[in-house]
């Protein structure tokens, strides 16, 4: 922490952002009379279920909404923007949780269409791409240059991308909703000690993450939202994660999956031999079994997003074979309509730019890849069938509505992940293929997912997912592959793993050039 954030019982003009009885409805209320006072220098943490209003405060700080009722002072005066252009002005800069960049434009272009504010500035391209290049080294991208255009990256590297392109308003108020979502731990521990660093300059940060150990490491105080509320704000240091979560919602999150009855070994469903795409140079072989959690661990960058786009079909097959045991045959699947049609499902990593449908119904959005399900003989969609299913699944899941018809833009990015995740349950999917299935999830949300996962497994489906958190694995998982620079290093099984050693083979290639695990 760093130790620079004063209690919160100073005058006005002392305080660098003055939150008074914000209010906030959409269908129903989000915002309840909210009030925070955030000093200079000061990294305060926002923390609540999905749902709880975190992001929604975000966005009326930052001039992307309007509040109902209440008011807003910025160093003492008072604050109304209309807009992101009337935030940056005043020194407020936001990394949103659903990235901003455009894909066909190269880093150095985002991050100028970002900090430019005249419409007749001429574009200095060697100085964007030095001033580019000078962020992308800040957050630990400095292989990557500044000419690379954004639709090339990945999740993560798009994620430090917004973070540099942040970092570059030079803004006195910084706002980070969910900034580490898809970031690795060394990843998101380079971020931590930049804010530290502004909040030592005097910038004040508010933070917002369902990751409560970073939370506590980072912030110097932290606000509890509960439904639109601030139930409680203290200082870190007096505070824990099980204090956090009681706050929130008075669920306890420590879960660990049991392991599976000791019977006879469960019969193959997933074989892959030799399989290798243009993103994957290196074979990759493993099998999997039905009903069984298999982890894939990495490295941003590492390859394992690529990997379960392989395995869906999405990439090209240069090599190799991608083979399901079912009903005593084995049927190969090149493409994701055969993996559809042989009962695989993948929830992608980035769920608003392959997921999502955000202008479509919470039903639309559950249902579009199994309408068959709720159809009649003729292909007509029987609307009674359709509510029926999607209600069970949005409550076993927990997904937070105002029912199967409000419109996906409106829900909360938590809520449209456990969407993404019935979608599939609703198909009767037996092989689930989930990369970050828990990615932007709150701490209770993330539990019940948990839950359900381990129900799916002991049922007989198979689930592959791949996570940037090791305790995530570690907690789910029956066994752990993990990747490095795009080449499979090893296996780990429950009575073996830690992450110490789950991290050693994470960094293996980068030691050294040439190695040769063995996987069984």
């Amino acid at each position: 922490m760093t130790g620079r954030c004063p209690r919160q019982h100073g005058r006005l003009e002392n305080l660098r952002i003055v939150t008074n009885g914000i209010c906030k409805s959409f269908a129903a209320p989000v915002l309840r009379d909210v009030d925070l006072e955030i000093p200079p220098g000061c990294i305060h943490g926002l923390v609540g279920e999905n749902g709880a209003g975190k992001t929604t405060l975000a966005r009326i700080i930052v001039g992307l909404e309007s509040a109902d009722a209440g008011s807003l002072l910025l160093d003492g005066e008072p604050y109304r923007p209309t807009n992101t252009a009337d935030s940056l002005g005043a020194g407020i800069a936001i990394c949103a949780q659903e990235l901003s960049l455009v894909d066909d434009l190269s880093i150095a272009e985002n991050i100028l269409l970002h900090t430019s504010t005249s419409s007749l500035a001429r574009i200095r391209r060697k100085s964007a791409h030095e001033t580019a290049a000078a962020l992308l080294g800040l957050v630990g991208l400095e292989q990557t240059t500044p000419r690379t255009r954004v639709g090339r990256l990945s999740l993560a590297e798009k994620q430090l991308v917004e973070i540099a392109k942040t970092m570059a308003t030079d803004a006195k108020l910084l706002v980070l909703d969910e900034p580490t979502s898809a970031l690795t731990a060394p990843q998101a521990d380079r971020l931590h000690g930049i804010l530290r660093d502004k909040a030592r300059e005097g910038v004040s940060v508010i933070y917002i993450s369902h990751r409560l150990g970073d939370v506590l490491s980072v912030c110097d105080r932290v606000s509890v939202l509960r439904d639109g509320r601030v139930r409680l704000t203290e200082d870190c240091g007096t505070l824990s994660e099980k204090a956090l979560i009681l706050e929130m919602a008075g669920a306890d999150a420590d879960f660990d999956a049991p392991g599976r009855a000791a019977e006879r070994p469960a019969p193959l469903h997933l074989a892959v031999e030799s399989l290798r795409t243009s993103k994957l140079p290196h074979p990759i072989s493993f099998n999997c079994r039905r009903g069984e959690i298999l982890g894939v661990a990495g490295l941003a960058g590492s390859g394992r997003t690529e990997l379960l786009s392989a395995l869906f079909g999405l990439d090209k097959r240069l090599a190799g074979s991608v083979k399901i045991h079912e009903d005593g045959r084995t049927v190969e699947v090149r493409n994701p309509r055969q993996a559809i049609k042989h009962g695989i499902g993948l929830v992608a990593e980035d769920r608003s730019r392959d997921g999502v449908f955000r202008d479509q119904t919470l039903a639309f959005n559950v249902t579009v890849a199994g309408l068959g399900r709720i159809s009649d003989r003729t292909g007509r969609l029987i609307r009674s069938k359709e509510a029926g299913a999607v209600e069970k699944l949005i409550g076993a899941l927990r997904v937070g509505s105002n029912g199967v018809h409000q419109k996906m833009r409106e829900l909360s990015g938590g809520n449209q992940q456990k969407s993404m995740l019935a979608r599939w349950l609703h198909c009767g999917s037996r092989l689930l293929l989930l990369d970050e299935p828990t990615r932007g999830v709150d701490v209770a949300a993330k539990l019940a997912i948990h839950e359900e996962l381990v129900r799916l497994r002991d049922s007989g489906i198979t689930v592959i997912a791949v996570s940037s958190e090791l305790e995530e694995l570690q907690s789910l998982c029956d066994r752990i592959l993990v990747l490095s620079k795009r080449r499979l290093v090893a296996e780990f099984h429950r009575s073996d793993w830690s992450q110490q050693r789950i991290l050693a083979a994470a960094f293996s290639e980068f030691a050294r050039e040439d190695t040769s695990v063995t996987v069984t």
